[in-house]
């Protein structure tokens, strides 16, 4: 979400004033003692009320303030930018990094800003989707439908078929691979395509148990990392970015809708070839 601080408590500090723009982070917006897990924190922060609390408001903490160049659409973008964020953080994405996103979604997408932000220029994006893939190159991502190819044979072709795993077996020159998807076949898909010391952060929050072949871990010995949700140090990053304008990240939003029609917004969000990200607008 991003917001309006409407009101304040006796004992909330003056440098969060009536009226400031802020982004409050859903994660932090309940006392730790609560009893409730980071998701269920989330889910109480609720967005889709029309004023929502935050306990022990703090600034830098859970509440950031906007700058001026950063309106509310943008704003309400820092959630999922900063869960991509935190993905690339993990596996220490940087200029110079050969990436492949995993998924065109939302976080997909966020997930491409956010390497762009860090001045890779080589990102490739696959999914089975032909208009979200056509977002993705449009935000500066090389787009492949694996529906329609193979993505070890597409990926060899694209950045040169002499590299090899340490056992000897064909791989693909990529420096990280991001799943932000969590389709079964992902994973064996990067574990076969892997050179040595490949990044791989997962983002996609699995359900189900997947079959991996260690032997393909160790004779690339890649790097794998969870990533889950995201961390303070991420928002601010985020925020910067948005600041300075160095993506396309606000390209990801395809509809608004005011806060009585968010029956057809759900509706709409279900539609995977017209929607990305919806905003409910409660000024509408």
């Amino acid at each position: 979400m991003s917001a309006v601080v409407y009101k304040k408590g006796k004992n909330v500090s003056d440098d969060i004033q009536i009226g400031m723009r802020v982004f409050p982070n859903p994660t932090l917006s309940k006392r730790a003692d609560s009893g409730l897990s980071m998701l269920e924190i989330c889910d109480e922060c609720g967005a889709f009320s029309q004023y929502v609390q935050i306990q022990d408001a703090q600034l830098d903490y859970n509440l950031f303030e906007l700058p001026e160049n950063v309106s509310f659409d943008e704003a309400a973008i820092i959630e999922p930018f900063s869960v991509a964020m935190h993905g690339i953080n993990q596996v220490n994405v940087k200029a110079g990094d050969r990436v492949v996103i995993f998924g065109a979604g939302m976080i997909g997408l966020c997930t491409l800003s956010a390497c762009l932000s860090k001045g890779v220029k080589e990102i490739v994006v696959i999914d089975i989707n032909e208009w979200r893939l056509e977002k993705a190159a449009d935000m500066g991502a090389i787009p492949f439908n694996s529906a329609k190819g193979d993505v070890k044979e597409f990926l060899r072709d694209l950045f040169g078929k002499d590299v090899s795993n340490l056992g000897g077996s064909p791989a693909c020159d990529v420096d990280v691979y991001i799943d932000t998807s969590g389709a079964p076949v992902i994973l064996p898909t990067i574990l076969d395509c892997a050179k040595p010391h490949a990044r791989v952060s997962i983002v996609a929050l699995y359900h189900r148990n997947v079959s991996l072949n260690p032997y393909l871990i160790s004779c690339a010995e890649i790097e794998i990392k969870g990533s889950f949700a995201y961390t303070n140090d991420d928002i601010r990053e985020v925020i910067s970015v948005l600041k300075n304008k160095t993506t396309p990240v606000a390209g990801i939003i395809t509809h608004h809708y005011p806060l009585d029609q968010i029956k057809e917004a759900f509706a709409m969000a279900a539609n995977q070839n017209e929607s990305l990200k919806i905003l409910i607008d409660h000024e509408a």
